[in-house]
């Protein structure tokens, strides 16, 4: 009798375990080793708008028809100027999640493109953009504008400053306009020393106090600034001594 329950239980066992299993082997397959996988449900997740989500399901829905990896499809949402990193994975049975994570402008680029952290240009119908820094630079220099902003930018916080207008022109001079409309000229080279020089002289040297009569500072003297006033006509040169100075480096 014990083993008559023992083969029967045996059995009733075996009957509820060999299709989970069974699952477990086709999800598997599923999941390793396909060249492509056909999705029949499909879940767009990440902090988007719902015009930013309807975007990205239409474009899957382009797709649906035909057999893709994940790798593919990954690939081709990327290639979205708005979309920064999408991560796609499967889910048992046939659903497919896609997670996408979209570009955050940090200024706009040359009046028609934002530019992300790392210097990436993208356009995107769907960035009202707000109170963004303008960047210009030509075509090739996105990073290295993107990174002299940073460091240019951190530099003014600290006087309470910030910049509104960056451009690196194409004979490579540097110039800014701060948060009050005052543009500041930097050149070519020995752009961290002139900017210090700048704020020292400007903290130092009682500037401070008549930022918003300014129109123009010259920053490419070796020992001092050279200020042009809204509503003067006579200009003043500042130095670090408080001396008038000719000389002039570009």
């Amino acid at each position: 009798m014990m083993k008559r329950m023992l083969s029967l239980w045996d059995g009733t066992r075996l009957g509820w375990i060999l299709p989970g299993l069974l699952a477990v082997i086709i999800f598997l397959l599923l999941t390793s080793g396909e060249a492509s996988y056909q999705a029949n449900l499909v879940a767009v997740e990440g902090d988007l708008a719902d015009d930013q989500r309807q975007d990205v399901y239409q474009r899957l829905i382009k797709i649906a028809g035909q057999k893709q990896s994940l790798q593919q499809i990954k690939t081709t949402l990327e290639k979205v100027d708005w979309i920064h990193r999408v991560d796609v994975s499967k889910r048992w049975p046939d659903r497919l999640m896609v997670l996408v994570i979209e570009e955050t402008p940090i200024a706009y680029w040359n009046d028609d493109a934002f530019i992300n952290l790392d210097g990436k240009v993208f356009v995107s119908s769907f960035e009202i953009g707000g109170d963004l820094a303008q960047l210009y630079g030509p075509v090739g220099s996105e990073k290295s504008v993107m990174q002299q902003y940073q460091q240019l930018n951190n530099a003014l916080l600290k006087s309470s400053q910030s910049i509104d207008v960056l451009t690196l022109d194409d004979r490579g001079g540097w110039d800014f306009t701060n948060d009050v409309g005052v543009q500041v000229l930097l050149g070519k080279d020995d752009i961290m020393e002139r900017i210090q020089r700048y704020l020292l002289i400007v903290e130092n040297g009682g500037l401070a106090a008549y930022m918003n009569n300014i129109k123009l500072v010259d920053a490419r003297y070796s020992n001092g600034l050279a200020i042009s006033w809204k509503s003067s006509e006579k200009d003043l040169a500042f130095t670090t001594n408080y001396k008038n100075q000719r000389e002039l480096r570009l």
